[in-house]
């Protein structure tokens, strides 16, 4: 391992669960993914198996991070759940794969508990106030929003505890890219840090981040890419195979793929299942000043139901999926594996559900293209994209 190597891993390597392979050199880590990857489509008949792309970034590359809140009103601590040890956290004062100045972050929040008496959540009780410190950070604006996650009512934040959490807003003013503060409340016994019920504390509504010259909002609960600097390289790839024509982006989010290719397609439809995405995906397109992009909140299963009946699939070249984890269902695989499409592109970060779900398409499309992209350095996930054209 080179000393340059060496002198980055975070102090907390090796106990902290937010990583898996710091000690191994970056070169490395790519070829690791790599023969994981080969071995995992082996079967498949492939036209051609690029190597990863590496992460323009591979410390500090992340815009969010979730960190859980734990210990005693006196000694409280925020950080990361330990490795192989769910219920334990670590106390982080560094995260190099996040921020480089989050100490100074916590330890005004640690203070804050301790002056305010606010008890940390106990995850195998169930009892507490604070459960969560979401952060997100804007790479090109250099803005952070957070977001306390906390337990109880609406009525108890508004009436009782407000104040207290507002005393909050005058320490993290030091922090002068802190732009944006909201509380959100979270019972659930299950382990999530957002819901629904979110309050704007102080501050903007929404960060901005900029990538390929397109920007967007971020609010606290749409997606965003993790990787800033590697987003760029993926929509880059995306963008770079997507033919002219109609294209239609299935699980089109706040609408990060589709703003990108504007240029290159006829016209773009964004399809999303949830509606606050769906806003912001439009508020990004009007920013933006993009024409001929349009986005419809619906599922995949009912959009694709309705789309035969529609003059956009007479032009329609291109189809892009970037679905959750879990992959497609079986109903939309069925459906895209049969439309007459010149192009599918496929954009995973779950090989093995894009494994099987690649099974489906074989029938009527090869696959000509796997491009790994490391979208998470020194961790064991990456993101994949895998190009079929129609036999």
């Amino acid at each position: 391992m080179n000393i340059e190597f060496q002198h980055n891993i975070c102090k907390h390597f090796g106990i902290c669960g937010g990583c898996d392979f710091q000690n191994v050199e970056y070169t490395n880590q790519l070829h690791n993914k790599y023969t994981l990857l080969q071995s995992c489509f082996k079967d498949f008949e492939i036209q051609n198996f690029n190597f990863p792309v590496a992460s323009p970034d591979i410390w500090f590359y992340r815009n969010k991070m979730e960190f859980a809140v734990g210990g005693t009103t006196q000694n409280p601590l925020i950080g990361l759940r330990q490795k192989g040890k769910f219920y334990k956290i670590v106390d982080l004062s560094e995260c190099k794969i996040f921020y480089p100045n989050i100490k100074e972050i916590f330890l005004i929040i640690k203070q804050w508990i301790k002056d305010n008496n606010i008890q940390p959540y106990d995850i195998v009780q169930h009892t507490g106030k604070l459960r969560y410190i979401v952060i997100r950070h804007s790479k090109h604006y250099d803005e952070l929003m957070l977001n306390l996650v906390i337990t109880g009512t609406k009525y108890q934040f508004e009436h009782n505890e407000k104040p207290i959490f507002e005393s909050l807003v005058k320490s993290l003013k030091e922090i002068k890219n802190v732009v944006s503060l909201y509380v959100c409340i979270n019972n659930k016994v299950s382990d999530n840090a957002l819901t629904e019920e979110i309050f704007l504390l102080e501050g903007e509504k929404f960060i901005k981040e900029k990538v390929n010259d397109i920007i967007y909002k971020i609010y606290p609960t749409n997606f965003m890419q993790t990787n800033t600097s590697c987003c760029s390289v993926l929509y880059q790839i995306v963008k770079s195979e997507v033919n002219e024509g109609n294209v239609l982006d299935i699980y089109c989010g706040s609408g990060g793929v589709s703003l990108q290719i504007y240029s290159i397609a006829d016209k773009v439809l964004g399809i999303d299942s949830s509606k606050d995405n769906i806003i912001v995906a439009l508020e990004n397109q009007q920013i933006n000043n993009i024409q001929n992009v349009e986005f419809i909140e619906s599922t995949a299963e009912m959009f694709l139901s309705k789309l035969w009946k529609s003059k956009f699939i007479t032009n329609l070249s291109t189809i892009i999926v970037d679905p959750p984890r879990a992959g497609l269902s079986k109903k939309v695989k069925s459906v895209i594996s049969e439309m007459p499409v010149n192009k599918i592109i496929y954009v995973s970060c779950n090989y093995e559900s894009l494994k099987e779900d690649l099974k489906t398409f074989l029938k009527f499309y090869k696959i000509t293209k796997i491009i790994p992209i490391d979208m998470f350095p020194h961790t064991r996930h990456i993101e994949v994209v895998s190009v079929l054209e129609h036999r």
